[in-house]
């Protein structure tokens, strides 16, 4: 699988398949957007430096696959159905996502839950902040949470958060949340009392520098987005 290749598949030849991750995963290594360490800690393997200043033993890029519209409608279309055929879902009347990333996502997956979506939006004084400004859900409406990245629960919380706090009427979240990537570092069932659907699933450890197994041996930092090929051996 190629970048070029990306540009020209036919969502209709989806339709009827149920893709797993390693279907899709292919999509996310032509594009630069996924590498995990394979075996041990070595000197002669370097690790990934997040923008954190952590280190890790994987990473995943997601915007970088959404970018191409029709990988963006297969994968929303696949997660959307998961979701839709979860039995606690029940009636969706609105979807919700996180600015910026996770709006493309998300008006994917509505569209399969005939729902209605809305994002919140990023506070300029504080981009860990979402606010919740210029829309109004109706009372008692049924409210899913879609992200396309999950690593801790903060981004989740905050969404519903402002939510709950500045909706004009009050509204419920459903005990569920669909998200294309979910790269905890455990996978568990429940975080926080939500279940969470992940298209992808991966447990994947952050380290400080003074704890890093791979920095202990000696394997070197990279920053995946501007040295992709020293930290994959592709280029």
């Amino acid at each position: 699988m190629q970048e070029f290749d990306l540009l020209y598949l036919n969502p209709r030849d989806y339709d009827n398949r149920i893709l797993i991750d390693e279907d899709v995963l292919p999509w996310f290594s032509a594009v630069n957007a996924f590498w995990q360490y394979e075996g041990e800690p070595s000197p002669e393997k370097p690790h990934a430096e997040l923008t954190s200043g952590l280190c890790s033993g994987g990473y995943f890029d997601v915007p970088r696959v959404l970018r191409y519209p029709k990988v963006a409608e297969i994968l929303g279309r696949q997660l959307g159905w998961r979701l839709r055929d979860s039995a606690v879902l029940g009636r969706v009347d609105w979807v919700v996502s996180s600015a910026y990333a996770a709006i493309v996502f998300g008006h994917e997956v509505a569209k399969v839950l005939n729902a209605v979506f809305l994002n919140t939006e990023k506070d300029p004084t504080n981009p860990k902040k979402q606010l919740w400004q210029k829309q109004t859900i109706p009372g008692g409406s049924r409210v899913l949470q879609v992200e396309e990245l999950i690593t801790t629960t903060q981004t989740l919380e905050e969404v519903r958060r402002a939510v709950i706090e500045d909706n004009a009427e009050p509204v419920e979240f459903l005990p569920i949340v669909g998200t294309l990537v979910l790269r905890p570092e455990k996978i568990l069932s429940e975080y926080a009392g939500k279940a969470i659907i992940g298209f992808i699933e991966r447990e994947i450890k952050n380290y400080r520098p003074e704890e890093c197994p791979y920095c202990t041996v000696g394997s070197l930092p990279y920053r995946p987005k501007t040295h992709w090929a020293e930290l994959t051996g592709k280029k």
